[in-house]
């Protein structure tokens, strides 16, 4: 007897049985749903991928198909089964629920190594210097406030009237001619600051704060800090091949009477292209542009009594990552270029190492720990004289962190210290959140 023929006779046992009256409705069994689950005498039941039984009816040996699952070893014919998840075999993808980058593959060892390919640099660009001329305070000076009229008369009786200077005490303000930084200027600029050669879809804030900036080319003038907050997007496009995304700043400059200021940043928007993207081991071929638009606030006026340039900055730059096992190394160079002529043309090259101490599956709270070490050479190709209206010295700053990763998430905390004389900060404290999506 063909398997076809032994199939139909079960299913008229089953919907032509004494349990069931003409029209009578027939239930699903648990997990399987139709929209016209009723039988008529005669007539085979709905069918959706196997066939469908009256709660507590099952013909001997036969089960309902339940997708991912089979029946349990000790499954009795006639009751519901008891099902099992099928076991995995080793070396075989895990479910990948919840996850929509392109990226979070699951991989040959399990895990799912696309989010957790790299990190983004931390960053540690603190802006450039601008000569000014502040007022640092007031002196009592004693100068000519005037002229009176004096008269005199000679023995001879001849009057003579002459013109003599008056003095006083005045309050005259003093000046310094100094080297600092601008709020909005040339700062969270950099595709390094919480960023890398990867498109991904995440948003993200990052807060930069750094002390002493300035104090190396400004001695005794006083301590000058800065407070940067950024916020930003990316979005992948192109299958996960490039990404789009904006940033905005918000800095707050503190120092001497003439230094402060709070303000918004410049926009920047941003653009990857990823020429080799394997989604298999995670490494990158990429290239992107980053244009700085000058949306601050002014930033007053230069020693020689121009205003402060304010250029439009096109930033091209190509990155890679290579993975290597729990570790991952990941550089990019750029060129910062203005479009005002005074302003610096930067010169820019990063390299970062990570190893992942600590990786666990997804569905912990915390799914990893990266310790982290950039290296930033910072090469200015115009105003190198500290004597100039805008000036930026090389610089060599190391930075060095922790990422700690979550399900969706990253937290990041690092310190960056130039190593460069002479330094343009002393020490800048860095915390990144990156939210993926």
């Amino acid at each position: 007897m063909s398997r076809s023929t032994v199939l139909v006779g079960l299913l008229f046992v089953a919907t032509s049985g004494p349990a069931h009256a003409e029209g009578e409705p027939v239930t699903p069994a648990s997990g399987l749903h139709s929209s016209a689950a009723t039988a008529q005498p005669g007539n085979s039941p709905p069918i959706m991928g196997s066939p469908v039984f009256p709660p507590g009816v099952y013909p001997p040996g036969v089960y309902p198909v339940v997708p991912g699952v089979v029946p349990a070893p000790d499954a009795v014919p006639g009751q519901p089964p008891t099902v099992s998840p099928e076991p995995r075999t080793p070396g075989t993808p895990l479910p990948t629920e919840g996850l929509t980058s392109p990226f979070a593959t699951p991989t040959a060892g399990g895990g799912y190594q696309g989010r957790s390919f790299n990190e983004e640099f931390d960053g540690d660009f603190g802006g450039t210097f601008y000569r000014k001329t502040l007022i640092t305070g007031t002196t009592l000076q004693r100068q000519q406030v005037g002229t009176r009229q004096q008269t005199t008369i000679g023995r001879d009786g001849q009057i003579t009237t002459v013109t003599v200077p008056v003095f006083g005490n005045v309050n005259v303000t003093t000046t310094r001619t100094v080297r600092v930084p601008v709020a909005g200027r040339y700062s969270g600029i950099q595709i390094t600051d919480n960023d890398s050669a990867r498109p991904s879809d995440q948003l993200y804030f990052g807060y930069n704060y750094y002390d002493g900036l300035g104090n190396s080319l400004n001695p005794g003038l006083g301590n000058i800090t800065q407070n940067r907050e950024t916020v930003g997007f990316e979005k992948t496009i192109f299958g996960g091949d490039a990404s789009i995304g904006m940033r905005l700043p918000f800095v707050q400059l503190s120092g001497p009477a003439g230094v402060g200021n709070n303000t918004v940043g410049d926009l920047s928007v941003l653009f990857k292209y990823a020429f080799i993207n394997n989604r298999e081991t995670g490494n990158i071929l990429s290239a992107g542009l980053v244009i700085t638009a000058p949306t601050a606030e002014a930033g007053g006026q230069l020693a020689d009594g121009s205003s402060v340039p304010h250029s439009v900055l096109f930033q091209p730059w190509v990155g890679f990552v290579r993975t290597c096992g729990r570790g991952y190394v990941q550089g990019i160079s750029s060129i910062s270029v203005p479009t005002d002529g005074r302003d610096t043309i930067l010169l820019g090259n990063s390299f970062a190492v990570g190893y992942w101490l600590y990786r666990a599956e997804p569905g912990r709270f915390l799914t990893g720990i990266t310790p982290t070490a950039e290296v930033h050479i910072r090469t200015p190709l115009n105003n190198r004289s500290p004597d100039g209206l805008e000036f930026l010295q090389d610089q060599v700053n190391i930075t060095s962190g922790l990422h700690f990763r979550f399900t969706r998430s990253t937290l990041s905390t690092a310190v960056g210290v130039p190593v460069a004389g002479p330094r343009p900060w002393n020490v800048e404290a860095i915390v990144n959140f990156n939210w993926r999506f």
